[in-house]
């Protein structure tokens, strides 16, 4: 006999999570984790049901810390059920309503977060919803996107700021958009009285203008938000920062290299983290241009399409339109030598010719933003460099792993490179270009 509680003959239905059922929390039988079953109703053929479709298959890959996991799709007779992850925590709406409006750091940690989300869903052509309602906060300080596969709004800057609006304000801007809860509770209505924006309201100011010629681009948001938010913890930071933290950072740079950098060196971190296991001996040639891919030139705010500056040499120019400091390049280099001790000599030169570097190629004085400095557990030995000729901020990785030397160089359309982004560029660049070697033959 069937068990009405169990669909697709695997998830167990449990309580309902609205009052249409929409929405369950069910249990999966057969890898034992709980999961959420939202309901999603298909339109007849056409290209609005075409579109709805393809929203989910997009969905279903794209896999993104702040973004709630598709796990699965099951066919219902009016439309399907999306197995979505279930995370822990409550609403940005549940959550203003219980303790009050959040202080501007953490609604611009929040923002980052959401911003990050919704550039990542961008480029998998997903449209997500960030709305009070949609944004979950979870208890070990993850924020989390849950509304998937929606109509693609007409400016989801603005929306964000409407989100942003309600964390700092305790309401939805305007007179008559309070949000609810699911039992129909107003979460603060305008008459209670607002907390003030306080630095965050020429922000929202931006995103919520009529104008749209007054708002922001996604850029100047980011900036905005990355000033207001407290500098994360390190075990909320990834891969980048658990990298950042396990080497000591040091930058250096290369004959003609264009360097920049300026700033307060971090203090010294503690344990190196473990070694990428690597070939023993690279017998062919390395084409540095494959070093990276599409994916990630695009997360280091790259254009994806590099140019070669020889067999040895590749660059990736910035994002056409970037502003100002917005505007990152990036160039690896890649020597393979005849032996590990042609290897070492060449490393040792690079090393020297660095440290004693005062200008550019063209004669631009440089300043030291953080002195060359070694850097263990990457490859065989590494080292690290930052300098700033005034106009550009370069932050310079090289390393030998084994017969090869590679140098990477991460610059930013600044003299200055607050919050060090050059920095965590070239050490998770360094990181991805290790794990592509160590699949090399």
């Amino acid at each position: 006999m069937t068990d009405p509680n169990l669909l697709a003959g695997r998830y167990r239905l449990l309580e309902r999570r609205d009052p249409a059922g929409a929405s369950r929390r069910a249990r999966d039988e057969l890898l034992h984790r709980d999961v959420i079953l939202s309901g999603v109703r298909l339109p007849p053929p056409g290209p609005h049901h075409d579109w709805l479709i393809g929203q989910v298959r997009a969905a279903a890959e794209l896999r993104h810390p702040s973004v709630i996991t598709l796990h699965d799709v099951i066919p219902a007779p009016d439309g399907m059920w999306l197995v979505l992850e279930s995370a822990a925590g409550r609403s940005l709406a549940q959550t203003v309503r219980a303790e009050g409006p959040l202080p501007a750091e953490r609604a611009a940690e929040v923002g980052l977060a959401v911003l990050d989300a919704l550039t990542a869903a961008q480029r998998h052509g997903v449209h997500l919803a960030a709305t009070p309602d949609t944004i979950l906060l979870a208890p070990d300080g993850r924020v989390v996107l849950t509304g998937i596969a929606v109509p693609a709004p007409a400016d989801g800057l603005r929306a964000l700021g409407a989100a942003l609006y309600t964390a700092v304000e305790g309401r939805l801007p305007g007179a008559h958009t309070a949000p609810r809860l699911a039992d129909g509770t107003a979460l603060a209505g305008p008459e209670t009285g607002a907390t003030g924006s306080g630095p965050l309201a020429p922000l929202l100011d931006g995103l919520l203008s009529d104008d749209p010629a007054r708002r922001p681009d996604a850029a100047s948001v980011r900036l905005t938000l990355e000033s207001l938010a407290p500098r994360p913890a390190p075990s909320r930071r990834g891969p980048l920062l658990a990298v950042a933290l396990a080497v000591a950072a040091a930058v250096l740079v290369t004959g003609g290299v264009l360097w920049a950098g300026s700033g307060t060196p971090d203090p010294a971190p503690s344990p190196a983290a473990a070694p990428v296991p690597l070939p023993t001996f690279f017998t062919g040639e390395i084409d540095p241009c494959t070093l990276i891919s599409e994916r990630q030139a695009s997360d280091l705010r790259l254009d994806t399409t590099p140019s070669r500056g020889g067999s040895k040499r590749c660059n990736w120019k910035a994002i056409d339109g970037e502003p100002g400091s917005f505007a990152f390049t990036l160039q690896i280099e890649a020597f393979r030598l005849s032996s590990v001790k042609v290897a070492q000599e060449n490393y040792t030169r690079f090393r020297k010719e660095t440290a004693g570097r005062t200008t550019t190629g063209v004669g631009l004085p440089l300043t030291v933003g953080r002195e060359l400095e070694a850097v263990p557990g990457i490859a065989d030995e590494a080292f690290t460099k930052e300098v700033t000729n005034g106009l550009t901020y370069t932050t310079t990785m090289i390393f030998r792993a084994r017969n090869l030397v590679v140098t990477v160089q991460y610059s930013r359309k600044s003299p200055e490179d607050s919050g060090g982004a050059t920095r965590e560029g070239a050490l998770t660049t360094t990181r991805w270009i290790l794990g592509t070697l160590s699949r090399t033959k």
